[in-house]
């Protein structure tokens, strides 16, 4: 086998042993769920992660709800469009001195419209699965 025939055999092995590694199609498994990152990172220090109060609950004047029983607090149902309008306008007392953040402004602010849009559907679909029965 000639030394160019060998780098291309490598190189290929490579290539397809790294797409097999991260679930056949390329992807990175290490990526958590769409909407994850952005609850982490704008959500869980006043709602927590799970049932569990964020670690600024006690700085609100009223308790943060816990996003896990939204479907239960709405009659089995999930509200999508209520739940992404809360987030886009937000205006839910209980945020300290202040109402929920408008958090469109926010990723408007960061992020293109649509990916401004993205974050937000995305949350709104973490929130739904993470619903407890």
């Amino acid at each position: 086998m000639s030394r160019q025939r060998l780098g291309l055999t490598i190189g290929i092995s490579i290539i397809a042993g790294s797409t097999i590694a991260c679930g056949g199609e390329g992807k990175n498994v290490d990526l958590p769920p769409p909407g994850e990152f952005t609850y982490n990172s704008y959500c869980a220090l006043c709602h927590g992660i799970g049932a569990g109060p964020g670690m600024f609950a006690d700085a609100l004047r009223k308790g943060a709800p816990d996003l896990t029983q939204i479907t239960k607090r709405n009659g089995g149902m999930f509200p999508d469009e209520k739940v992404a309008a809360i987030i886009r306008d937000g205006g839910v007392s209980g945020h300290g001195t202040m109402r929920l953040l408008a958090w469109e402004k926010y990723f408007r602010r960061d992020f293109s419209d649509e990916h401004a849009e993205q974050l937000i559907r995305d949350l709104v679909e973490y929130l739904k699965v993470h619903q407890s029965e």
